[in-house]
């Protein structure tokens, strides 16, 4: 997966949620990747934000060797070369919503939670079934439990009221650019000797 992967993720979610509350007859709802604002958002209500707030590398799933791989050139000749292992990424996302209506943003909000929850293997969609080719590629979605406390600083980090809020988890995998030729022993010639 190549670095625009952050983007797509976040693009493919926003349609996912805005496609889905459209066929619920949830309309006119807008679905923005906006930091939470209070003022910026009055004009655009109904909205649901589904905010990038964070990305962090996964220790977890953290890959150290590199791999072989196996391509062709511009002639069709076959080379191999050692990749650098893949960088896997934690990407930190809040779903809110704003409606004049606390009613209309519980229940933008009540319907978004359900429709991640139902598509949680984000690599099933279908603008992300092309980037997900190898095994360990699986771009899984998780809500994340986060505290009180944790929740009143990120607000107030914010500089805004604390609102109705759930908080995502996304993994993702981003090949590394590095690579290292190599050709493969063709033939080897041993001139052997009896000492005397």
């Amino acid at each position: 997966m190549n670095y625009n992967i952050i983007q797509l993720v976040t693009t493919s979610v926003l349609n996912l949620l805005k496609e889905d509350l459209k066929r619920n007859k949830i309309k006119g709802v807008e679905c923005l990747n906006w930091q939470p604002n209070s003022e910026k958002l009055a004009n655009e209500m109904p909205c649901c934000l589904f905010y990038l707030y964070g990305v962090r590398e996964n220790q977890e799933l953290k890959e150290r060797d590199p791999y072989q791989v196996r391509d062709k050139d511009s002639d069709g000749n076959t080379y191999e070369f050692l990749r650098e292992a893949p960088l896997k990424l934690d990407l930190d996302y809040l779903l809110c919503a704003y409606a004049a209506d606390p009613h209309m943003e519980q229940k933008i909000l009540g319907r978004s939670i359900l429709t991640l929850y139902d598509n949680s293997e984000l690599s099933k969609l279908d603008d992300l079934k092309e980037l997900t080719k190898h095994p360990s590629d699986r771009i899984g979605l998780r809500m994340m439990p986060i505290n009180r406390e944790e929740q009143i600083r990120f607000w107030t980090s914010l500089r805004e009221p604390m609102r109705a809020a759930s908080f995502y988890e996304i993994t993702v995998r981003m090949e590394s650019e590095r690579q290292r030729r190599f050709r493969r022993v063709e033939e080897r010639v041993l001139d052997i000797h009896q000492k005397e």
